[in-house]
């Protein structure tokens, strides 16, 4: 691949990913701020619980489908305007949300929300558009870190309005929406570099090279979800902690993971490269989570082995992406994130099922095997007999 649509100064570089760390918060900020209130508010409209799954699972399967052929939309028109497209289908879906909590249009803000699901996929998309290895191993999990912050800040942000009501907050993630909306469109730059004609996604799917890493990508989003989301009841199995303290202690840890992912993340994947990154991060996952599975350790040595469980099992996420990135770099790379954002849906579609399964089975200890498990199955996709193998890539 020849040219770069980065010019050589750090000004100008860090002018292009600025913006798009900008936007990646603020969207997640608003997206994490509503979407934990959902349920309250369709309990508040007498919806059956099933119907709370109903719209979960909507927008993943809309998420699924959609982002694929959004990232193909991308490689022919461009990043900046499906990104935009992607932004103002939120900001369609929260207004949805202002106007009533129903279950009928509760449904269709979510279906919306997930067909046009594809704003990450373009920010990374946007920052793999660089020839410079350098600078994708950096950016990439930037952008995963700048996600965590605002979940974060997201969280918080959805318990300080949760008093003003439904309503309110909906207005706040459609504001937030708009905002990133603006952003894209005043600050952020076109990164794709002339018009791509795609492969078709099920021509894409049947590539080996594809296909390894995208496995890899859905079984570490299994492996984070299966364990993040099961860790409200996991802490209170373990420390005996009320809503508000699991509450703040899972933001901490969270707040560790994207720390990790933005100071030490990057030189991991200097000095080692892409692949043996993962194989090494997969096996602090396994040691943490066969600690949680088979030692019945004091409370405060279980959380230390949580706390490394969700860092590593965060940080794999954008080293799955770089995988996929970099195992066919002559796909189209639009198409390549939006399988990125497939994969990783499927998995967090899978994770939480296999996570609270796992604990109502066994408690802590079947939840810690089965995130071991995981970690096996997927380092599987990596080359398991290739662990101790520590090779250095000379970088561009």
């Amino acid at each position: 691949m020849s040219g770069s649509a980065y010019p050589d100064g750090s000004g100008r570089r860090r002018a292009i990913l600025l913006p798009i760390l900008t936007v990646v918060f603020v969207d997640t900020l608003g997206y994490a701020a509503i979407v934990p209130l959902i349920p309250f508010a369709l309990r508040g409209q007498h919806a059956p619980l099933v119907a709370v799954g109903v719209v979960f699972a909507a927008f993943s399967l809309c998420q699924l489908v959609a982002a694929p052929l959004l990232g193909r939309l991308s490689d022919r028109v461009g990043r900046r305007p499906v990104l935009a497209l992607s932004l103002a289908g939120s900001a369609v879906g929260f207004a949805l949300l202002a106007v009533s909590s129903a279950f009928p249009i509760v449904l269709l803000s979510r279906v919306i929300d997930g067909c046009s699901a594809g704003d990450i996929a373009m920010c990374y998309a946007a920052v793999l558009d660089s020839d410079f290895e350098d600078n994708r191993r950096r950016w990439i999990p930037a952008l995963g870190a700048a996600a965590g912050a605002g979940i974060v800040a997201g969280l918080g942000l959805s318990a300080l309005l949760a008093g003003f009501g439904f309503r309110a907050v909906a207005l706040v993630a459609m504001f937030l929406s708009l905002l990133s909306l603006a952003l894209t469109v005043v600050a952020v730059p076109e990164t794709r570099r002339g018009a791509i004609l795609t492969l078709k996604v099920s021509a894409m799917l049947r590539l080996q090279k594809v296909r390894r890493p995208a496995i890899f990508i859905a079984l570490c989003a299994a492996l984070q979800a299966a364990f993040l989301l099961t860790l409200p009841v996991y802490l209170a199995a373990v420390l005996g902690l009320h809503v508000q303290a699991t509450t703040a202690l899972i933001a901490l840890l969270v707040v560790v993971a994207a720390t990790f992912q933005l100071a030490a993340l990057p030189r991991l994947l200097g000095k080692l490269g892409a692949a043996t990154t993962a194989r090494l991060l997969l096996a602090v996952t396994l040691c943490s989570a066969a600690f949680i599975g088979t030692i019945a350790g004091g409370a405060a040595a279980m959380v230390l082995s949580a706390a490394v469980l969700t860092t590593v099992a965060a940080a794999l996420a954008p080293v799955g992406t770089l995988l996929l990135a970099e195992s066919n770099p002559d796909a189209p790379v639009g198409l390549t994130m939006g399988l990125n954002t497939s994969s990783a849906t499927l998995g967090q579609i899978l994770g939480p099922i296999i996570g609270y399964g796992a604990f109502a089975l066994g408690g802590v200890h079947a939840l810690g095997l089965s995130c071991a498990a995981l970690a096996l199955c997927t380092a599987g996709t990596v080359g398991i007999c290739k662990w101790l193998k520590i090779e250095r890539v000379s970088l561009r």
